[in-house]
């Protein structure tokens, strides 16, 4: 359904994604994972060309038959909401405060051709399918009067509402508390077709995901099958960061990665984590391949 071959982002001079590629199967759920400043969100929106100004994208991205990087804006608007959608983490920032939620879900079908009773009639479907309490009485309410696991809801509804081929969620849970969380993940879970789920929290990946990737400074480190990467990871960043989320004993120092993520261009060259990595060695000034059948990372010093 999508394959990502050579994904490399840019603003000016530094890039900040680099030579990222990966491939979706249709009903895949494939995670994406690493530290804030690793370059996850990037790779989505430069997906859906959503990208910040002065912020530009190269390489070859396509959702079956579709170039998604270097067409036109107005082939990108055809395709957003229809063959691809996207859930973003914070609902407000996507939701427009001045327009009533049934609106909103129901704009997004009538902008793809939809007449504005189809696209009324469909929205209240939507609504109750994302099981919201009373949809029609919360399709005539605003924004601000919906709780944040209820925007989070509607937003899901509008990504739907076009029965697009892949979904991609940005911490989509992130502000919401542990019940609410759960019950957006179910939800997500049951009526998501091909998925593309980024987050920090690898218990979601686990419980959320087939397949895996990680990244750091803007590429791809190791990739595989979930339970082989979370049980048998091979790049010493993987492992930190399942070191990182596991539970320890009472009294037990919590493992943590030394230092920081760099900001953006102030990765070392060579191997990016090597200024983080206990294990580096002057091999690692120069850059690893990323190698393996299935289960692949670039590390010149991997896990056993």
């Amino acid at each position: 359904m999508l394959k990502v071959d050579g994904l490399t982002v840019r603003a000016g001079a530094v890039e900040l994604v680099h030579d990222v590629s990966f491939a979706i199967a249709p009903g895949e759920r494939v995670g994406l994972i690493g530290e804030s400043g690793s370059g996850k969100s990037l790779t989505a929106l430069s997906l859906m060309g959503l990208l910040p100004e002065g912020v530009t994208a190269s390489g070859q991205a396509r959702l079956g038959d579709h170039d998604l990087v270097g067409v036109p804006e107005s082939r990108l608007k055809s395709l957003r909401g229809r063959e691809l959608s996207m859930v973003f983490q914070e609902p407000m920032t996507a939701l427009n405060p001045l327009m009533r939620i049934g609106a909103q879900v129901a704009e997004v079908m009538t902008l793809h051709g939809s007449s504005r009773r189809q696209a009324r009639e469909r929205s209240a479907e939507l609504l109750e399918r994302v099981r919201l309490p009373e949809p029609a009485q919360l399709a005539r309410a605003y924004p601000h009067q919906l709780s944040g696991g209820q925007r989070q809801r509607v937003m899901l509804a509008i990504a739907l509402a076009n029965s697009p081929g892949l979904l991609i969620c940005d911490e989509p849970t992130t502000a919401l508390d542990v019940t609410v969380q759960k019950q957006m993940l179910d939800l997500i879970a049951e009526v998501a077709p091909a998925l593309l789920f980024i987050t920090h929290d690898l218990a979601v990946v686990a419980s959320m995901c087939e397949r895996v990737l990680v990244m750091y400074g803007g590429r791809v480190v190791e990739s595989g099958p979930l339970r082989e990467v979370f049980t048998r990871p091979r790049h010493r960043y993987t492992q930190g960061l399942l070191a990182a989320s596991r539970l320890t004993p009472r009294g037990t120092r919590l493992p943590t990665i030394a230092g920081s993520v760099p900001p953006a261009g102030g990765f070392p060259g060579g191997c990016v984590f090597r200024n983080r990595c206990p294990h580096a060695t002057p091999a690692c000034e120069t850059t690893p391949a990323l190698t393996g059948d299935g289960h692949a990372y670039a590390c010149w010093h991997p896990a056993d």
